[in-house]
């Protein structure tokens, strides 16, 4: 799908994920401890499907009402012929394959974010799910996408599955994977086609995929905010500068000196020391 003006676009997820702007996940992976030589190779190959994200984009289709339809597949485990088939036809069909029992843990979770009060608040039904956005950075010149999960008219929200709702187990998992880039890569997306002011929110919604699925709302600090904002200009430019020259860098083109981890040094003299 070509896409020339910037705007508010009514398109498939599959559509979404083919086109070549740059997405939030680009950026990510154009940085450490990624490098743009693996996002090149990803960007013309395409990523290997993971079955293990097959829950977590189920929950959100509960959640949110929104994305590729759910097909359960009629079989314990994947052993038998019949089942793979069954399973590989309905990602042919662009579905989310699940097991029983994996369906019965996310009508679960569904379930258990409703009861969560501010959760429930956040993806009340005045918003509006799965938007993709389109823009032009300023600076750079670089084409810019963004799907939201959830968009009111004061708020963004992003659902997550986890495997610990535990907040201090969030924040680990902001910094490896990148949320805070995140935050601000939609915000700014949102904010340059007028979807929301300067000063929205952006909430992310955190639930644990194992029993009794818990769910805790977060919200990035302004120390967060500014590392993924100086993150993401970072990925801009080299992806500008990339494109430019033709030229994707690996880690490094020489040769590296490097040092043990600072608990191996630790580790080892502890050891003399006992």
């Amino acid at each position: 799908m070509t896409i020339t003006v910037p705007g508010v676009y009514d398109m498939t997820e599959d559509d979404y994920h083919a086109h070549p702007a740059l997405s939030s996940t680009g950026a990510r992976k154009l940085l450490s401890p990624s490098c743009p030589a693996l996002f090149h190779h990803d960007r013309e190959n395409g990523s290997e499907h993971k079955r293990e994200f097959d829950l977590g984009h189920a929950a959100h289709m509960l959640v949110l009402g929104a994305g590729p339809e759910i097909h359960v597949v009629d079989a314990g485990n994947y052993q038998t012929k019949a089942a793979r088939e069954d399973r590989d036809a309905a990602y042919t069909r662009g579905e989310i394959p699940l097991l029983p029992a994996e369906f019965d843990t996310v009508q679960a979770m569904a379930g258990k974010l409703r009861q969560h009060p501010r959760a429930a608040e956040l993806f009340a039904p005045d918003g509006v799910a799965e938007q993709s956005l389109f823009w032009v950075d300023a600076e750079t010149g670089v084409q810019c996408r963004a799907r939201l999960d959830y968009l009111t008219t004061n708020r963004i929200v992003d659902y997550k599955t986890t495997t610990s709702a535990n907040p201090g187990h969030i924040a680990k998992a902001v910094d490896n994977f990148g949320y805070h880039q995140q935050d601000d890569w939609y915000r700014t997306g949102a904010i340059e086609l007028d979807l929301v002011a300067p000063d929205a929110a952006f909430t992310f919604v955190f639930q644990s995929k194992t029993p009794p699925y818990l769910v805790t709302a977060v919200e990035l600090d302004d120390t967060a905010l500014k590392i993924g904002y100086e993150r993401n200009r970072l990925a801009l430019q080299i992806f500008r500068d990339c494109t430019e020259t033709g030229v994707w860098p690996a880690y490094s083109d020489g040769i590296e000196v490097i040092s043990l981890p600072a608990y191996a040094e630790r580790r080892h003299h502890e050891g003399i020391l006992l």
